[in-house]
């Protein structure tokens, strides 16, 4: 019985610590979002988590943060995927990053609701694992994320990996 409180409070400590304690509003996003258009599909997983950035060892700066995972199909195809990746262990800052675990980073700015936009970045995965920047616009209920992202100038260069692997704008429904 012993084992099975002890159990029990570890597993609602980690539950806890999932949860962003800096802006608790990013709580609204985690969970699964989905676009379907024909035999396209985009899953997305978003969690939070709060994240230190660490500077200059006198100065740390916490900040709230929605970490996630994509997978893109067409048909039965997985075009690319890091989507079992997202129950790991999130990072609570660089130093225990793990590279290309994760393909989002998203902040609310100010953590204000009212703003209605989430920005960040995603990894492109089949791109080289370039990084393009991404903008949300989410409506008031937060159950749709118009997702629209573009590739910075010069990307490619020296890589040869051009253009981006989903498309640049597309809706999401939460699930």
């Amino acid at each position: 019985m012993k084992n099975i409180i002890i159990i029990t409070l570890i597993f609602l400590s980690n539950s806890i610590k999932a949860q962003s304690s800096i802006c608790p509003t990013l709580n609204s996003f985690v969970g699964e979002w989905r676009y379907v258009n024909g035999q396209d599909t985009i899953r997305i997983y978003l969690r939070t988590g709060d994240y230190t950035i660490l500077t200059d060892g006198v100065r740390n700066t916490s900040i709230a943060m929605l970490f996630g995972w994509h997978e893109f199909k067409s048909g039965n195809t997985i075009i690319e995927s890091n989507y079992t990746n997202r129950n790991m262990t999130l990072p609570t800052n660089s130093n225990n990053e793990v590279l290309h675990s994760y393909s989002l980073s998203l902040q609310l700015p100010q953590c204000n609701i009212q703003s209605q936009k989430l920005l960040g970045n995603i990894t492109d995965i089949t791109q080289c694992y370039e990084t393009k920047p991404v903008i949300i616009i989410f409506n008031s209920a937060q159950t749709q994320l118009t997702w629209s992202q573009r590739s910075r100038t010069g990307f490619g260069f020296g890589t040869g990996c051009y253009g981006m692997t989903l498309p640049r704008n597309f809706v999401l429904t939460k699930q």
